[in-house]
């Protein structure tokens, strides 16, 4: 073979050993980031869950005072009469 012909198949080895490694290594990284993607957003699901169930105790708590304030006022309205 001719010189040339060798150098130019190293260059090619060579630069197809690099496009592999480069590869992984941003498929290392974009799996790294999306895990952190996701536990963000695991977090973000958890606190609106968590913002849920505080909602439902609120209401509960504004029907019961509302109960309690028609009870007032209908004990007001017969004492008033």
């Amino acid at each position: 073979m001719e010189t040339g012909t060798i150098i130019s198949l190293c260059a090619v080895l060579i630069s197809l050993i690099g496009v592999i490694f480069s590869g992984r290594k941003e498929t290392r990284t974009d799996a790294a980031s999306s895990a952190m993607v996701q536990a963000k957003l695991d977090s973000v699901i958890s606190g609106v869950d968590d913002i849920r169930i505080e909602i439902r105790s609120t209401k509960d708590t504004l029907v019961t005072h509302g109960e309690r304030l028609t009870k007032v006022e209908t004990r007001l309205d017969k004492l008033e009469k």
